[in-house]
Parts: structure tokens; C-alpha cells; sequence
């Protein structure tokens, strides 16, 4: 075998790295960009999540205030 495929050879084992080199760079960019999409979508979901559970409690507060108004109108109506 001569030097020229030798040198032929390295060639393209240096192509093949580069270009792989460049596909898992391209790859791993992707996943981390997907990755901050769904860390933003987790914590949308929390927010919503929480701002619900807030919601339930401010109603069951407005209905125990409406209660206590009703009985405090009922008291004064009597008297």
C-alpha cells in the first residue's frame, strides 16, 4: 500500500469526525433548547396550578362572608 491511500484514508476519517463532531453539536444544542422550553412549560403549569388552589380558597371565603352577612342581616331584621 502506498502513501497516498494512507493519506486518502486520514482524509476521510478526519471528515467523518468533523461531520460527526458537528451532528452531535447540533443535536446536543437542540435537546438543551428543548429542555428550557419544557422547563418554561413546568413552570407555567405550577403557576396555573397554584393560582387554582388560590382561586378555591378565595371563593370559599367569599362564601363564608356572604354567610356571616345573611346571618348579621337576619339578626337585624329581627330586631
Amino acid at each position: 500500500m502506498n502513501s497516498e491511500f494512507w493519506i486518502g484514508l486520514l482524509i476521510q476519517l478526519i471528515v467523518y469526525g468533523v461531520s460527526i463532531g458537528v451532528i452531535y453539536g447540533t443535536v446536543k444544542t437542540r435537546l438543551n433548547y428543548i429542555e428550557d422550553k419544557l422547563d418554561k412549560h413546568n413552570n407555567v403549569v405550577e403557576r396555573v396550578y397554584k393560582l387554582e388552589t388560590d382561586q378555591e380558597v378565595l371563593q370559599e371565603r367569599q362564601k363564608v362572608a356572604n354567610h356571616r352577612i345573611d346571618d348579621l342581616e337576619e339578626v337585624t331584621a329581627k330586631a
